[in-house]
């Protein structure tokens, strides 16, 4: 096979030199056997030989000329002869401006090939420096306005990468990159929201990275997005802060340019029927959720500033469902967290929210049943103030006689939304020491459980098993659950979620 390759390899090599020794079928027979060759057991000696043979430049020399087929065995061979090259190896071996006109090919395959190779760059700080400083980083930052998502994708992951390295960073933030990305936002608005894309993300990957955006200008140039009267130039606006309001830097430059007022200033128009005004009030919703998480920002504070939960205690009588259902979430999002769940718990949203509750049906009391289940689960240790709050809630929750038997009971349910979501409940609720009393306390639940035959569906099956680890391996559960019901709970989980009884063992222990 390696003579028969060798003489494919000459064939190619002649035909480099004069492209009229063979056709262009004959040729894409050849890159094929090349190609299918470098796979083989003679793999690494037959690469050796075509290194040793052609230059690396004259296989690009390849790649568009003819025809689809001959380009793309050839990016197939060139990318396993680069396999094992570093950054610096490639552009020693002459192919700086190969890469650079590869990046800008009409082919997704080679544009692919061309990236996959600058990419290796982030291996040392040397090799970023080199590239930076080269002919192929503008054509880097150009990548972004590609059409092809996944290619544009691919540089947008790059870039973020490349932001890590100090070269890198404030390469992307000086001038000529800066004029680079500012035509590439003046272009359609998929490219600009890309742009504000990259520059969100790199905001919150360190603080040097984050003044540079902002000295840059261009975070200036994401909020003055808010004000357009386009919806989608909005909303892509708000997803956009989202990102930035992940650092403190983030929260405290959107709250001095003053973008969370905004926000409040959209969120209290009173119009619930106006669909685009909605669309923007669920957006800026879940921009106040995200902002509740980020530890290094007081929600307290803002709460006290803006009153967004008092907004959120309106939104819970909107006549608009999306509206009311994104608000329901939000609660779940704020209560997630024990910060979050004692402000709730101190206002009387929480309050109207459980209300809302009791006096709800379908969707929205799925909704609500599911952000009870982040609300018990705002700790995987609570402490006694937050175990407290959640049972508070658990009681709320009603039925007869317990309001564990009404989850039971609505796991028994056809809806599968409802089934998980009083599911999740029941397993958060095994944190609480109240939880644990609860649950061993109930011959119902015990005997749910831990009753093979009460569930028949995977997911069920596989919850069942999660509640019962969760009761388990609770702290000081074993000093809380009855010794003969931990025993059983201990023996279900040993089992695992899917046991099944052979007839054997149904045989013995009937006798």
């Amino acid at each position: 096979m390696v003579s028969t390759t060798t003489s494919e390899i000459d064939t190619l090599r002649n035909f480099l030199r004069s492209p009229e020794s063979i056709d262009a079928t004959e040729l894409v027979n050849t890159l094929g056997i090349i190609n299918i060759s470098i796979e083989g057991p003679n793999g690494g000696q037959i690469k050796q030989t075509i290194l040793n043979s052609i230059p690396l430049s004259e296989f690009f020399t390849l790649l568009g000329g003819y025809s689809d087929a001959v380009t793309s065995t050839t990016c197939k061979i060139l990318e396993k002869l680069l396999q094992s090259m570093n950054y610096t190896d490639i552009i020693s071996s002459g192919l700086k401006e190969h890469l650079a006109l590869g990046l800008q090919f009409n082919s997704s395959e080679v544009r692919i090939l061309a990236l996959c190779q600058v990419e290796k760059c982030l291996e040392s700080e040397t090799a970023v420096q080199d590239l930076v400083s080269s002919p192929i980083f503008p054509v880097m930052l150009e990548g972004l306005g590609y059409e092809d998502i996944l290619i544009s994708a691919k540089v947008t992951e790059f870039l973020i990468k490349l932001a890590n390295h100090a070269g890198g960073l404030h390469a992307i933030f000086d001038s000529g990159s800066i004029a680079i990305l500012n035509q590439l936002s003046q272009g359609n608005e998929s490219v600009k929201f890309r742009v504000f894309d990259l520059i969100s993300q790199i905001s919150i990957s360190s603080p040097e990275a984050f003044q540079l955006c902002e000295s840059s200008g261009a975070l200036n140039a994401i909020t003055s997005e808010f004000n357009s009267t386009d919806l989608l130039l909005k909303l892509n606006a708000i997803e956009t802060f989202s990102k930035i309001n992940q650092s403190h830097a983030g929260y405290i430059f959107l709250e001095r340019a003053g973008i969370l007022q905004s926000l409040v200033d959209v969120m209290t128009q009173d119009d619930d029927g106006d669909i685009v005004l909605v669309l923007v009030k669920c957006a800026a919703l879940k921009f106040f959720g995200k902002l509740s998480e980020i530890e290094e920002a007081d929600f307290s504070e803002v709460n006290n500033k803006y009153k967004i939960l008092s907004i959120i205690d309106s939104y819970l009588l909107s006549s608009n469902l999306d509206l009311k259902i994104t608000t329901i979430n939000i609660i779940g999002v704020i209560g997630s967290n024990p910060r979050g769940l004692k402000l709730l718990n101190a206002s009387v949203a929480l309050g109207n929210f459980m209300d809302l509750y009791q006096h709800s049906a379908g969707d929205i009391k799925i909704a609500c049943l599911q952000t009870i289940s982040c609300l018990f689960g705002a700790s995987e240790t609570p402490p006694t103030e937050l175990s407290d709050i959640a049972h508070q809630i658990y009681f709320q929750i009603g039925g007869a006689p317990t309001p564990l038997s009404t989850l039971i009971s609505n796991t028994k349910q056809t809806l599968e939304d409802l089934r998980i979501a009083s599911f999740a409940i029941m397993q958060k609720m095994a944190l609480h020491p109240w939880g644990q009393t609860e649950m061993s306390n109930s011959k119902e639940f015990i005997d749910y459980i831990l009753n093979r035959t009460t569930e028949t569906t995977k997911l069920g099956k596989e919850w069942k098993f999660t509640i019962v680890q969760t009761l388990v391996k609770a702290h000081n559960a074993e000093n809380i659950i009855p010794p003969n019901i931990f025993d059983r709970l201990t023996r279900y989980l040993r089992e695992g979620p899917f046991y099944v009884k052979t007839e054997a063992t149904v045989a013995f222990e009937s006798a």
